[in-house]
């Protein structure tokens, strides 16, 4: 099997000009303050890390006075040799350091070092991960089809991180990409039957799509996954032996299926979720007496806000009417005293955790913090259903200093500057090119504040779209939005920019709605209007992925949301 086309991911497991320049010339007066030049000539190291390269030759200083590994140059698009020869190669010393591992070409060695060193990290997020940093690791040295998926992810990773936006550059002449795709067939040619094995590809597949920016073929991926997950686990109850010794355990799957069916189901239209596959099995756990570890804290958090994710959307879809909405309510008061225990056992382990930590213990906290504040307010945005229609009630007066804190909490985490924002006479499509532009994107003097990041979790995108969609304060959410944008992260099938334009449009469609009618009033307002009125909300944005790297985005008012009436659509393509 030869590898898979540009585009196609291999098969799944399962104005005129004066205004132009005007509105240029208040571009870069917004950016100017924040922006800082970039060198696009350090190593692979410096880049992955976010530090000033000396650019040293062959290795630079800056990483072997330290004692890290530098991982060479990366090279320039126009002159990419093959990464089976000509890209700089890892110590020796290094190489060896994989016992028993069959790895065919030094393309193959220095994707795995990669891997290793950078692609652990960025994949775990702002926790240690045990899937990603020992047990693929582990696997990798005994399942063929696992080390070929595990180097293809490495490959694009290294490949990605050599560029601003969070997605691979749509073409065919890089060879890098080639050779990610390679083994990619590689991986699905030598792929077994075992549950655990194919598990495994799937998320490793589901990584691997989201890079390429084929966001439908990745939910495939792990709509696949999670039906296997399911055999597995029925499976299991007859037959347990069989899932004993495995190099990854059933366990810490599901938890991974876990947090990366809270990323799809966030996306998914109305239509899609109604036939999307139920929540992974687990076991509903109260909150521990003390909390000890930051791994225990996270694990706990996840689940008790994807199963209030879940109820919240399934609530959306059958829209209960009279009796039927007894137990709704009933459930919904049992998450609100749920929460109420948590909190103050959270607080307990937060001043325990102290203010004398490292910079990964302080990110820990923030996102610790920053689940909670989620979680508080999707129970204190829930009201009541109407007794006729059955539709959930929103209460669109949240608290707006949690909104604050939300918005807060996420500029730490991405190191944001305190006063980033987008102005009001921006349009989107000039801050940020169509990604099918590629080669206009290569010309751009500006970029964004970091370089691209990619993780399988831990998603701040999701926190910041709360914020967009139920926020008053015109100006936290133009931060919220510029976070999004000027920090340009993969978060699974979250992307960090498709969601900003998402967002961003629907802020224009709000601040320009008239009576109701989203967008009636765009280019002939001069300021931004103090208060959006709810008949102007959007309440419903249903999300299509009609194409490769095209979404057709529905956005509907509270009216249009409770009739199922059509809505303002707009095409977005990257």
């Amino acid at each position: 099997m030869s590898a898979s086309p540009r585009g196609t991911t291999p098969t799944s497991v399962a104005g005129d000009g004066s205004k132009k320049g005007e509105k240029k010339a208040k571009k870069e007066h917004v950016r100017k303050k924040a922006w800082k030049p970039k060198t696009k000539t350090g190593c692979m190291t410096c880049r992955v890390r976010r530090v000033k390269c000396d650019e040293a030759k062959p290795y630079c200083l800056r990483c072997t006075s330290t004692g890290r590994t530098c991982d060479g140059y990366p090279t320039l698009a126009t002159t990419a040799s093959s990464p089976h020869e000509d890209t700089p190669s890892p110590p020796e010393s290094l190489i060896a350091a994989f016992p028993g591992l069959t790895l065919r070409s030094q393309g193959e060695k220095n994707a795995f070092q990669f891997f290793k060193s950078h692609t652990v990290k960025d994949l775990s997020g702002f926790f240690d991960s045990n899937f990603w940093g020992f047990e693929v690791l582990q696997a990798s040295h005994t399942i063929p089809a696992i080390r070929h998926a595990v180097i293809s992810l490495a490959a694009m990773h290294r490949k990605f991180v050599e560029g601003r936006m969070p997605v691979l550059p749509n073409t065919t002449s890089d060879e890098h990409i080639r050779f990610a795709l390679q083994q990619s067939t590689l991986a699905l040619e030598k792929r077994g039957t075992s549950d655990i094995d194919l598990l495994t590809i799937s998320i490793l597949f589901y990584c691997i799509s989201c890079f390429e920016g084929h966001q439908s073929t990745a939910i495939n991926h792990l709509r696949g996954g999670l039906r296997i997950l399911r055999q597995a686990e029925e499976e299991r109850k007859v037959n347990p032996k069989r899932y004993e010794d495995q190099p990854i355990s059933l366990e810490t799957l599901r938890s991974m299926f876990i947090a990366l069916d809270v990323e799809v189901r966030a996306i998914l239209s109305t239509d899609k979720l109604a036939n999307w596959e139920p929540l992974p099995w687990t076991v509903r756990i109260p909150p521990p007496e003390t909390f000890r570890t930051f791994l225990q804290t996270k694990s706990y958090l996840e689940r008790f806000y994807c199963d209030i994710r879940t109820f919240v959307q399934d609530s959306d879809l059958l829209r209960p009417i009279g009796p039927e909405q007894e137990p709704y309510n009933a459930r919904m008061q049992a998450y609100r005293e749920e929460y109420s225990v948590m909190n103050p056992r959270l607080d307990a382990f937060l001043v325990e955790c102290g203010t004398d930590v490292s910079e990964d213990e302080r990110d820990s906290i923030l996102w610790i913090r920053l689940w909670r504040q989620q979680i508080k307010l999707t129970l204190n945005s829930f009201l009541q259903f109407d007794e006729t229609s059955g539709v959930r009630m929103l209460d669109w007066h949240v608290d707006e200093h949690g909104m604050g804190v939300i918005v807060d909490i996420v500029g730490q985490l991405l190191k944001a500057p305190s006063d980033l924002t987008i102005p009001f006479e921006a349009d989107p499509r000039d801050y940020f090119p169509s990604y099918a532009e590629v080669e206009h994107m290569t010309l751009l003097k500006e970029g964004p504040y970091s370089r691209p990041v990619f993780t399988s979790g831990n998603n701040v995108g999701i926190a910041l779209w709360h914020v967009v969609s139920k926020a008053r304060s015109a100006n936290l959410r133009r931060r919220a939005i510029a976070l999004m944008l000027g920090f340009p992260r993969g978060e699974g099938v979250w992307n960090s920019v498709i969601a900003g334009r998402i967002a961003w449009e629907r802020l224009i469609l709000e601040e320009t709605a008239h009576q109701g009618v989203l967008g009636a009033r765009r280019g002939s307002l001069d300021q931004p209007p103090d208060s959006i009125p709810d008949e102007n909300r959007v309440r419903g944005v249903d999300i299509e992925f009609m194409a490769p790297r095209l979404l057709r985005v529905e956005f509907k008012t509270i009216k249009q949301f409770d009739l199922n009436e059509p809505g303002f659509v707009k095409m977005i393509s990257w």
